[in-house]
């Protein structure tokens, strides 16, 4: 029987809480229903930890209470629910080969396209507190090959405390891993505050917006190069396999695709090809 939300303040709550087996199946359920990823069995005690703090936070009673709430579609709990599921491992040039590949070879590629006039699109697909799609801006500013063509940089993510960091574009000193001294001084300013702010001429190139890549897709096709990096990993084959299409859609031929060190294209989609080590291209 639910006694309501407890009175106590959730800065003095040290309650514990017990997840039986049939509530971290319901977390599962859910997390697979409104995110598409698959909740390994293993996750028991990172959902004990994270949730605990919101049952705290909401002053619930316990898990029950908290999935009562988070079921019901509109309720506010539900973006805090993604937000805490999701994780966000992320830092500046993670895996940097990519960059290189796309500074070096990609950009100047398309940028000797002088009959196409369109914008360069990149979409960055899980772009998480901003450090992808920065590093992207990084490496087009600094392959010296930018030209009059409009390059917009698409930044997308289910957790949305994350987009709106990557649209603010501020990180302490421990989140600019990755990056060099000549780096930080040539792309950021101290804040009165001590945070270091990109510059503008990158916050220029991004477009945030919040996305569940199994919700509606709002991007037109002629997207030129994506970046879907250790995000696959998360789902099943079906709907990695949904996921890729839906992404072959909008690419030309000739589009390229990045993907995490860990991931694969499944077999099953034959949109792509190889090109180089987790780098493919639309067929």
């Amino acid at each position: 029987m639910s006694h309501g939300p407890s009175q106590l303040n959730p800065s003095h709550d040290t309650r514990t809480f017990e997840l039986s087996d049939s509530l971290f199946a319901d977390f599962q359920a859910l997390t697979l229903r409104t995110t598409g990823i698959q909740l390994d069995d293993t996750k028991t005690q990172m959902i004990l930890t994270r949730f605990s703090r919101r049952v705290r936070a909401l002053g619930l009673d316990g898990f029950e209470q908290y999935l009562e709430i988070v079921q019901q579609e509109n309720h506010p709990e539900r973006a805090e629910f993604i937000d805490t599921i999701t994780t966000n491992l992320t830092f500046f040039f993670r895996e940097p080969h990519h960059f290189a590949i796309l500074g070096d070879q990609i950009l100047p590629l398309l940028q000797s396209d002088t009959a196409n006039r369109s914008p360069i699109r990149i979409w960055s697909a899980g772009c998480s507190s901003g450090q992808e799609p920065y590093s992207i801006a990084m490496s087009i500013l600094e392959s010296q090959c930018v030209s009059p063509r409009e390059i917009r940089i698409l930044c997308t993510d289910i957790d949305s405390k994350k987009v709106r960091q990557t649209e603010l574009g501020q990180y302490s000193t421990n989140e600019l891993r990755g990056l060099t001294p000549q780096q930080v001084q040539l792309w950021f300013d101290r804040t009165p505050g001590g945070a270091l702010q990109v510059k503008q001429a990158l916050k220029d190139m991004l477009v945030c917006r919040y996305m569940n890549l199994f919700g509606p897709w709002p991007i037109r096709p002629g997207v030129d190069v994506i970046f879907c990096r250790n995000v696959l990993i998360y789902f099943d084959v079906k709907r990695q396999e949904q996921v890729i299409r839906g992404m072959a859609n909008l690419q030309p031929k000739g589009g390229k695709l990045f993907i995490g060190h860990s991931e694969t294209i499944p077999h099953s989609v034959d949109l792509y090809q190889r090109i180089s080590n987790t780098v493919y291209e639309r067929v």
